[in-house]
């Protein structure tokens, strides 16, 4: 069976206040249409997701307002979760395979170097950097998201907000 893995790096944020927590920073408001053409982008590439799961700081919420709004997800069933915030591979494999199995389309939207290493551990041809809205869609050969390593995993798409 094969599943869906959407791993999308939140839009650019904002260093305007030096003195705001890491976590607190919005995204730059002049990089929104990054996320709503993204979103657009992957709704023609027929993306319907069966969950997501976010990263609970603020530039990761703001960016998965978009996504929500253009893949008409209802943002209520959106599940955050801490583990992905200042993470690593392993700390959202573990949320990964956490998933309930009758979930085929994932989307997880988090931050980096976590994202591009996560997606890293499944990919013969490496990434560099995921950049800030780029998505990384994998196809996992799995009847669940128990998913290692080893397990068969073919990267459908890497996109950039300059490469759609």
């Amino acid at each position: 069976m094969k599943r869906e893995l959407i791993l999308i790096r939140h839009t650019k944020s904002s260093w305007a206040d030096a003195n705001m927590r890491d976590f607190d920073r919005p995204i730059k408001k002049d990089r929104k249409e990054d996320a709503i053409n993204m979103a657009t982008h992957l709704k023609q590439l027929n993306l319907q997701p069966d969950l997501i799961i976010c990263s609970p700081a603020q530039r990761t919420k703001q960016t998965v307002e978009y996504f929500c709004d253009k893949l008409k997800y209802d943002y209520n069933k959106i599940v955050f979760d801490i583990r992905i915030y200042e993470s690593s591979a392993e700390d959202y494999l573990q949320v990964i395979r956490e998933t309930e199995s009758q979930i085929e389309t994932l989307i997880v939207i988090g931050h980096n170097p976590s994202i591009t290493d996560f997606a890293n551990l499944f990919l013969a041809n490496k990434i560099n950097e995921v950049p800030t809205t780029g998505a990384v869609w994998l196809e996992i050969e799995s009847n669940d998201w128990e998913i290692y390593k080893t397990t068969p995993c073919k990267l459908r798409y890497f996109l950039s907000p300059k490469t759609i």
